[in-house]
């Protein structure tokens, strides 16, 4: 798709760009073979805040995902389900210990409880100072996830306002989208973490085509959570959306065809 363009009046702050728009003195304009640039026209942030409807959506759904999320890391952290892949098989005496439980599990788990308990923080007193409250040493998965999820509802009520200040939008979406070159990152983003222990079940490929790119690339992505929210993300353009969005209207394009049966 390309397009001579205009740039938005009000662009995205995080500099993002339509996918595959170009604009006509762009040597990729008109060029459908040309890949050399990926988009070069901004993209329009969405009406009342500064960030582009994909990076809004995106805020919103790691927020309402990081309670599964930790929960999920706890649960891979609780010492009584540790996977013992260091046992020797010998006979012995000796009791059977269980393995240690991967530093990263634990490292994120706490990054993800200082991110949204600060913000949580930020927003229910914005005129007091924020200090770091780490998770608590052995904390089992449901006290994490009934934390967080308190935390995370804070926020997403005073998401709106978050996003139409510059220089907290940007802070959030750094905490949250931001993704690390190295396996073991020095503060794991909620990003990060639902990228490494994905939380989503059973994945499809979605029936219809995607509206923005018009290609079958279209994952379709159950929460883990019963009552929680199901994805669509192109694997194409990167469009998403999730099942409330837009009145439910992607709840009913994407869901799954019931096979006829016989008469």
């Amino acid at each position: 798709m390309t397009s001579p363009g205009e740039t938005p009046t009000r662009p995205c702050i995080r500099g993002c760009m339509v996918p595959d728009a170009h604009f006509s003195k762009c040597p990729s304009f008109g060029q459908s073979k040309d890949t050399s640039c990926k988009g070069c026209v901004p993209s329009a942030a969405r009406e009342g805040v500064l960030v582009c409807e994909r990076c809004y959506r995106s805020i919103r759904r790691l927020i309402d995902d990081a309670p599964d999320v930790i929960a999920h890391l706890r649960s891979i952290a609780d010492p009584t389900k540790a996977r013992v892949y260091d046992r020797v098989m010998v006979q012995s005496s000796k009791p059977e210990y269980p393995a240690p439980v991967d530093a990263n599990v634990l490292d994120a788990s706490n990054d993800i409880a200082v991110t949204l308990r600060n913000w949580a923080d930020r927003v229910a007193s914005p005129d007091d100072d924020v200090f770091d409250r780490h998770l608590q040493a052995g904390i089992d998965a449901a006290a994490a996830h009934d934390d967080i999820r308190a935390c995370a509802d804070v926020i997403l009520d005073g998401l709106d306002a978050i996003a139409n200040d510059k220089r907290q939008v940007l802070a959030l979406a750094d905490a949250l989208l931001t993704r690390s070159t190295t396996t073991h990152p020095d503060f794991w983003t909620v990003a990060d973490v639902a990228s490494r222990w994905p939380i989503d079940d059973a994945p499809r490929w979605a029936e219809a085509p995607c509206p923005a790119c018009d290609l079958m690339t279209v994952r379709v992505m159950p929460s883990r959570r019963r009552g929680g929210r199901t994805r669509y993300v192109c694997r194409e353009c990167e469009w998403e959306a999730d099942d409330l969005d837009d009145g439910g209207l992607w709840a009913i394009a994407f869901a799954e065809s019931v096979p006829a049966v016989p008469a």
